[in-house]
């Protein structure tokens, strides 16, 4: 969902995960990137993103818990080197829905994901997009847990489907946490009673419908497709309250421009079939990435 997909995991793994002892309430994120060359260019730009999740549990009974969670989150960047202006993407939703408890061993979080997705400065009506998600956990025993699912997504590029399966440990001594997934991944170790040191990758596609007429064309959208890999370190600055400094490089990292009308069959995941669409801008260089997080972390 973090964009919006892994924040909608995110939050649906906060519910699901029998293991966890917390649940994420709120996140708060800012990245910034050096200066990226634009491929076959002397031109370059930052690129900056800014994330925000809250979410707002209540338990209905002993096996459900209904779920509402905002998403936002913003990217500023330039999208070519013909063009001086740097534009910002943003996108606002809201993933509303429910985790059902089926058995000791079996709970399935189900979500429907509205949203807005357009450039901030000119909105456009063009840039809603409607997405769910099915995510099941499977536990195996205290420590151990199974997690698959499914996320769909009408994307400007077209039908968005993304599998999703993999599994969640804590260790019995509750000093190293894994979360290894076929889109990301996370794992942490507790140095001491305060600071933890890990290591994060995050596989993401999100689409974003542009109001401003630019590549002499009105009818323009905008995707981007990252894979990025951190290192961070964490530590509570206040009761709850935890600050992640992470600093990664972008595995892959794309940024492209397309007519409304140039349209994949199908997305899934990170790939895309029927994909002959023709590119409108410069493609940017990957690069190092620097970011900060605010978590609120709510001891269950």
């Amino acid at each position: 969902m973090r964009k919006y997909l892994p924040f909608a995991l995110l939050l649906a793994v906060s519910f699901t995960s029998y293991a966890q002892n917390y649940v994420d309430i709120a996140n708060l994120s800012y990245s910034i990137t050096p200066q990226n060359d634009f491929e076959n260019s002397n031109q370059s730009t930052a690129v900056s993103e800014l994330e925000f999740q809250f979410t707002f549990p209540k338990v209905l009974d002993e096996k459900n818990t209904f779920i509402s969670t905002l998403l936002v989150e913003s990217n500023t960047l330039r999208i070519d080197p013909s063009i001086p202006e740097e534009y910002t993407f943003a996108s606002l939703g809201l993933a509303l829905g429910f985790n059902h408890r089926y058995s000791d061993r079996l709970a399935i979080t189900y979500l429907v994901i509205p949203k807005l997705a357009t450039q901030l400065d000119a909105m456009t009506g063009s840039g809603f997009q409607l997405g769910g998600l099915a995510l099941a956990t499977l536990k195996k025993n205290e420590n151990f847990s199974w997690k698959f699912g499914l996320y769909a997504n009408t994307e400007e590029f077209g039908p968005f489907l993304v599998p999703y399966a993999g599994f969640y440990y804590l260790s019995p001594s509750k000093r190293f946490e894994a979360y290894i997934t076929t889109i990301n991944g996370d794992m942490n170790y507790m140095l001491t009673d305060k600071l933890n040191i890990g290591g994060d990758v995050n596989g993401l596609t999100s689409s974003y419908a542009l109001g401003d007429p630019v590549f002499n064309t009105e009818n323009v959208y905008f995707v981007k497709n990252t894979t990025e890999f951190f290192t961070y370190l964490r530590y509570p600055v206040a009761k709850n309250l935890f600050l992640k400094a992470k600093a990664g490089y972008s595995i892959t990292r794309t940024y492209k421009a397309f007519e409304e009308d140039d349209q994949v069959d199908l997305g899934l995941s990170l790939f895309f079939l029927g994909d002959d669409r023709n590119q409108l801008n410069t493609p940017l260089a990957k690069g190092a990435l620097f970011k900060l997080e605010l978590l609120y972390r709510f001891p269950l």
